[in-house]
């Protein structure tokens, strides 16, 4: 995992892990957007879908432009909102 100039991760999978869940949890978000990819290929692991229960993050899960739809959406509301998309496939 690497950062990228602007704050953004690189994971460099179509699995979202657990780790890159809990870093949003860590920023402090309660809703949590996640941008599957233009096809919905990128999944969510088991490990990362139990941690966000454990955790209370509210998720939705949405292809990529969906995602950026609702991320923009909540972003007019006074939730604390971050989002992971997945942008190549």
């Amino acid at each position: 995992m690497k950062q990228r100039k602007g704050g953004f991760w690189i994971f460099g999978s179509h699995n979202i892990k657990k780790e890159e869940i809990e870093e949003l949890s860590r920023a402090g978000a309660k809703v949590c957007v996640i941008g599957t990819g233009t096809n919905s290929r990128a999944k969510l692991s088991k490990e990362a879908k139990s941690f966000a229960e454990q955790a209370k993050l509210e998720l939705h899960i949405l292809p990529s432009r969906q995602a950026t739809l609702k991320f923009n959406q909540l972003g007019e509301t006074d939730k604390k909102a971050a989002a992971l998309i997945h942008v190549t496939c």
